[in-house]
This record gives C-alpha cells, structure tokens and sequence, in this order.
C-alpha cells in the first residue's frame, strides 16, 4: 500500500509538471530564444523598441468551437504576456483583425470583443499599445455596415489615419479600408488627412515647402504601419521560410481586397516617404523591396504573420529595433502545436518510464533485504 501510493504522487507530480512546462515553460522557452536586433551605432538604450503582430482573429459568437476558442485564445494570451514579460517593449502594434467576426457583431457583441482583446492581451502602463482596423474588424470597404468605424475607431482609440511619435520616430498608421480611392466619406477624410501629414513631414525636411501655419517636427522618415500589404500582383515574390506554399503563393491577388491598389500604393509612398513599411492581412510572411527611382524612395515592406495558431501551425510576431534614422527587424517564432504534443508525449513517457523503474528499483531492494534477514 505504501508502495501505491509513492506511484500514485509521483505519477501525478510528473503529469503536473508536464502540463506547466507545456502550458506556461515552452513559450517562456521559445520566445526567449529571439531577441531585440541591435544597431551597432547606437547604445541600446537610445532605441525604441517595437513588438508587432497581426491577425490574431479572436473567434465570435457564431463561428467556431468553444472548445477552439478557448485554446486559441489561451495559447495568444500566454505567447503574448510572454513577450511582454521577458522583452519589455517600448510600444506594440497590431496590425489589424483582431477579430474574426467584428463586420457582423452589433454593438453589445462587438463591446464584449473589446473587452476580451484587452484582457488577454494586457500591458503595462509604461507600454503603449496601438491597433490598426482590418477587414475582419469593420469590413472590406464595399461591406462596411453603418456605425462599424466609429465603434472600431472610439473602442480601440484608432483612426482612419494616425501620426505618432516615440523617441523622435514617426509611425504613420493607416485605415487600408479608407484607400479604395472612390469619394465616400471614409476615404475622403483619410485622403484629407494623409495631404496634412504630408504637408507636416515635407515641412520638417525642407523649411522651404512649409505653408502658413503648417506644424513642424523633427523630421525623420516614418514607417508605414497598416492591414493590407501594399500593391503586388501575388505573393510570387514571397521567398521567406513562412511565405504562402506553393501553388498559392502564384494566385493572383485582388486589388483592395488582398492587397492595396497600384494607385493607392503610389499614393501613400509619394505622400508618406515611408523608410519601412508592416502590414499584416495575408497570414504569411513575405519581404518586398520597392524603389520608386524618379522619387529617390527606397524601402523594405515586411509581411507579418499571423500570431494564431488558427490561422497557421507557426505563429510569428516582429521585434523591431529603431532609432530616427536607422532600424533592424528580427522575425520571431511561436511554439508549434506539433511541438508542444511531441513535448508532452515525451515527457509522459519518460514520467512513467521513471515510475516503473522506482518501482523495479525498490522491489529489488526489499528483495534483497528479505533474503539478507
């Protein structure tokens, strides 16, 4: 009987310590092994340090499993707070559809998104986070219901189009759903918008260009933060480790629906200048450098992939170093769900494999007792 029992706690603290590691140790194990870029130039400390995701399609209330919910959204929550914990970021940006069924939610099902959102990805006071909206928060723009981007705009403290400043960098966040380049309301005032901030950074860069009362900052050439990724005719020149597979990285994409057209991307590039550019939307990574040699514009568009697990079995998310004038990205993995079970199945197996022979071990030492008395 006593023998049953040693078995019995043994057996149940090798099944507990595996559920911990696998449920809380293996992100803590994973994440830690990407860290935050350097910039040889700069002590780390004059830098700013950007955590960036997308995609994290928080399942509603009409699609999906409870079951899968309540996987996924743990598996982001813990990936998340894991992040936070061990790099410390500056400021997170989330590149847009947060929620998998925001377009067909009403108000009352839409606040508890929101709510949700918050609480499960959390930060401290010192950490600023900003979100961008995504077709699957609002709607694509043809399909935006009436009142879905103002409760978009006022529950995550977004807009159509945001300039923000930290340690002397600028991010220009953009609404991709304003930049169908037709004359509704949405995609006026955004247009309208992007003119003033254009106006403001030329200003900053050549004293000479700066109208009447236009506001100066100190210039240094922003970075483009937004859903869709900007005009490509597929995901063909996609070669990342995580891009589409093939034969889908050849599919065609949509113009304002995959991807932003040829004329709102000019648009944007000639008003913004961006240095970098991050969008989200396909679930894939991908790096596309674009020149627009007339305009003397030169920059790298980062691809981000998506952070649930829903949506692909490697989950990624970018640490972003900056300073005004110079950046450096590190692209970082997520624990696969394959993983994870091959984890607990080992560990299970080297638990019982462990009981059985305390067992063996301690049969022969009563053995042996026996016969010495």
């Amino acid at each position: 009987m006593h023998q049953v029992t040693k078995k019995f706690v043994l057996l149940l603290f090798g099944i507990i310590l595996t559920g911990l590691f696998c449920e809380y140790g293996i992100y803590y194990l994973v994440v830690a092994q990407c860290t935050w870029p350097s910039l040889e130039t700069v002590h780390h400390s004059d830098s700013l340090k950007a955590f960036i995701l997308a995609d994290t399609h928080l399942l509603g209330p009409r699609r999906g499993h409870w079951l899968d919910k309540l996987r996924r959204e743990w598996q982001m929550h813990q990936a998340f707070q894991t992040v936070i914990m061990l790099h410390r970021p500056d400021v997170v940006f989330v590149l847009g559809d947060l929620f998998d069924e925001g377009e067909w939610t009403n108000n009352k099902e839409f606040e508890d998104y929101v709510n949700r959102f918050y609480s499960l990805f959390a930060v401290p006071n010192d950490v600023k986070m900003h979100v961008v909206a995504g077709n699957h928060d609002i709607g694509f723009h043809n399909y935006i219901r009436r009142g879905s981007v103002p409760r978009f705009y006022k529950s995550l403290n977004s807009s159509s189009v945001q300039l923000l400043t930290y340690k002397d960098n600028h991010f220009v966040l953009i609404n991709s759903m304003a930049m169908e380049g037709d004359y509704c309301n949405l995609c006026r005032q955004a247009r309208n918008k992007i003119d003033e901030l254009s106006g403001i950074l030329q200003c900053s860069q050549n004293e000479t260009k700066c109208l009447k009362d236009t506001r100066k900052i100190d210039y240094s050439p922003p970075i483009l933060l937004q859903h869709f990724p900007l005009y490509r005719k597929s995901d063909e020149v996609c070669t990342e480790p995580d891009a589409p597979p093939l034969p889908e990285r050849n599919k065609k994409f949509r113009l304002k629906i995959d991807a932003l057209s040829k004329e709102a991307t000019d648009y944007l590039v000639s008003s913004i200048k961006p240095r970098a550019v991050f969008g989200g939307h396909t679930h894939h990574g991908c790096l596309v450098h674009h020149t627009y040699k007339k305009e003397h514009i030169e920059f790298l568009e980062y691809s981000v992939p998506s952070f649930s697990w829903r949506n692909r079995p490697d989950p990624k998310y970018m640490l972003v170093t900056i300073t005004p004038h110079d950046y450096a990205v590190n692209k970082c993995g997520l624990p696969k769900e394959t993983t994870i079970a091959i984890t607990a199945v080992l560990m299970l197996t080297m638990v019982f494999l462990y009981t059985f022979r305390w067992k063996h071990s301690q049969g022969h030492y009563y053995e042996n007792k026996y016969k010495a008395i």
